[in-house]
């Protein structure tokens, strides 16, 4: 093999991949997780890539990928994974079935912070969500706003079905594991709001008339799939080039709520139709009280908390210390209008 500058022999690029950071990655099939992994070893990390799936045939990138099937399910025994990474991003969560939030979201959090803190791993990033909220009193949410109840389910406190409110105070319960088990670890927990990919914002249109019509005005919350990506690599690598440990939990909102009006449902239902003039796009938009109603009444609820579409998760606190978004919930637009515009109604 040889290089700029002479030669250089197999077992010296073998030291160099040794030297390389390791990354473990929880949930590394996931929606998210698979996007975080390509990223990875596009930069050029090695990475311990973490499944409960069947093992992905993947081309390993350069011997820089090493997958591994774990159940937590069947096993909390994480100090095996967490030897000689210099980072753990967790991303794996039990989104619907909630006889197994507890074990997944709590229990699972705990574990792995706790074999992080053990081995030494350098930094730990969370990916919790905006979940924690649930309805607000007030309509803008910052990182000091107050949070569910996470010990027992409060239905009062959250505008939401069973395993929506189960997930939020389970994401809470694992947030509260960390801060518990972390002594040396630099810890950063990121509460997204919406996370979506251009083929989600493309299915938009399979919703009912109805749906639309009720939802158009909200603020959808979105925000782009590969903001997160970036935002879950910026901080990482923001730690790893610090000559000096930095212990603590920082928790921070991720959200795209900055762009108001260019956010709601009812803005992009106008901007598909124009770009395909796919008619399952057409919609009405209906005054937010009609919305509020079917809330109050579905949910038997007193009306005085803010319903999901009429807040804002205010990402200030992120962009206090330097953090701007890669993407953009525009540029998130821009390419599934783009992907309408050449596919039509199809």
């Amino acid at each position: 093999m040889s290089s700029f500058g002479g030669e250089t022999k197999d077992e010296d690029v073998s030291a160099a991949a040794d030297i390389r950071p390791r990354v473990l990655v929880t949930g590394a099939s996931g929606k998210i997780g698979r996007q975080v992994v390509s990223e990875l070893l596009h930069r050029g990390y090695r990475v311990r890539a973490l499944t409960s799936k069947r093992v992905p045939e993947i081309a390993n990138s350069q011997g820089n990928l090493e997958w591994q099937q774990f159940n937590w399910d069947e096993s909390l025994s994480f100090e095996r994974l967490v030897v000689g990474c210099n980072a753990v991003l967790h991303l794996g969560a039990e989104l619907l079935r909630i006889e197994k939030m507890q074990r997944s979201n709590v229990e699972a959090t705990r574990a792995l912070a706790r074999a992080s803190e053990q081995a030494g791993v350098r930094f730990f990033c969370y990916i919790s969500s905006a979940a924690v909220y649930g309805s607000s009193l007030n309509a803008t949410v910052t990182e000091e706003s107050p949070l569910l109840t996470c010990d027992h389910d409060v239905k009062s406190e959250y505008f939401a079905v069973d395993y929506v409110r189960a997930y939020g105070r389970t994401k809470l319960a694992g947030e509260r594991a960390i801060c518990e088990e972390a002594r040396r670890l630099s810890c950063v927990i990121l509460r997204p709001t919406v996370v979506v990919d251009v083929p989600d914002l493309v299915e938009l249109r399979s919703w009912s008339y109805a749906k639309k019509a009720m939802a158009g005005y909200r603020h959808s919350h979105h925000v782009y799939i590969l903001d997160v990506v970036h935002a879950v690599l910026w901080f990482m690598e923001r730690n790893l080039g610090n000559s000096s440990l930095d212990p603590g939990v920082n928790v921070y909102n991720l959200s795209n709520d900055d762009v108001d009006d260019e956010n709601t449902y009812a803005y992009f239902f106008r901007e598909a139709f124009r770009h395909s003039s796919d008619r399952r796009f057409k919609s009405i938009q209906l005054p937010r009280v009609f919305d509020r109603v079917r809330d109050v009444l579905r949910f038997r609820l007193p009306p005085v908390r803010h319903s999901l579409g009429t807040m804002r998760f205010s990402p200030g606190k992120l962009y206090s210390i330097g953090y701007r978004h890669r993407y953009g919930i525009k540029e998130a637009h821009r390419r599934a209008l783009h992907s309408l515009a050449q596919n039509g109604s199809a």
